[in-house]
């Protein structure tokens, strides 16, 4: 979800030349997709493509991210409306405002790899805000340069009750505990923090 989350990698791509600039990176658009493994079998994904955030690289020993990712969660998709209808307003309860109608990311570390030239797999952790609850979370992210461009595709799992969420159940069908979340997106530098070379 905003979990969307692993997007603060972007700063992995970031070029040395960038200066003595704190350098950002703004997400231009991105997938946030939630693998929801069902209690009797079989599963559900939830899509969206509702994204949105900038990262900030703070440190690179190891590297920190500040900023965050946010993903709005009344745009998530099942494929079946009232399956959609309970997830937003009974489970998530994105009607509540601040805190429940977006999933956010933030607190970003990556450990120790160069931010000037990393490409590959990595893990990560930082902290979710999820229903009105923050929890760190943890996973892996796999991070290509291109030009300017970042790509980043990250994956991470998230406990739907240590957020407060009651487990999902409908004529006695629900949702395993624990769901998948995996994002992935594209960022570019935002304006004032240079250019690649």
């Amino acid at each position: 979800m905003r979990g969307s989350l692993a997007a603060a990698l972007l700063w992995l791509a970031l070029p040395a030349a960038l200066g003595a600039a704190e350098p950002s990176w703004k997400v231009t658009r991105g997938e946030v997709r939630v693998h929801c493994p069902l209690t009797v079998g079989g599963s559900f994904d939830a899509k969206t493509t509702a994204l949105a955030g900038e990262l900030t690289l703070l440190s690179s020993a190891p590297v920190s991210l500040g900023g965050e990712l946010a993903v709005e969660l009344g745009s998530l998709d099942t494929g079946i409306t009232l399956r959609n209808e309970h997830m937003r307003d009974k489970y998530l309860e994105v009607g509540r405002g601040p805190g429940f109608d977006h999933a956010v990311l933030s607190g970003v570390s990556l450990g120790n790899v160069d931010p000037a030239s990393f490409q590959g797999r990595t893990a990560f952790s930082g902290t979710l805000l999820l229903h009105g609850t923050k929890r760190p979370v943890s996973g892996q992210a796999t991070i290509r340069r291109d030009g300017r461009s970042i790509h980043v595709e990250a994956s991470f799992p998230v406990t739907v009750t240590d957020h407060g969420i009651p487990k999902p159940q409908y004529l006695g069908v629900g949702v395993r505990n624990e769901v998948n979340v995996m994002v992935s997106f594209v960022a570019e530098p935002s304006a004032g923090t240079g250019s690649a070379p």
